[in-house]
């Protein structure tokens, strides 16, 4: 839980939060003056939320997955030495 609450271990997912919020506000700020709910600034925030979680969901190491303290999560299986 600390790291995905650390801001530098989970920057894409602060990213993806700022954006769904952003894009909420200025949708109710344009339906409370009477203006278009859907416009550019919305549409801008809407994809970079989602950009930013898809962004998010690829970055974690698959060929070497490592924990928060660099140890690798699966012990690497032994290889015999070769016979000569």
């Amino acid at each position: 839980m600390p790291r995905m609450l650390n801001p530098f271990t989970n920057p894409n997912g602060y990213l993806a939060a700022a954006g769904a919020v952003y894009a909420a506000a200025v949708m109710i700020t344009n339906a409370v003056h009477g203006h278009g709910i859907i416009d550019v600034p919305v549409v801008v925030g809407a994809v970079g939320a989602v950009g930013a979680l898809f962004v998010r969901q690829q970055v974690t190491p698959v060929k070497d997955p490592h924990d928060g303290n660099g140890q690798p999560l699966a012990a690497a299986p032994k290889v015999p030495a070769a016979a000569p």
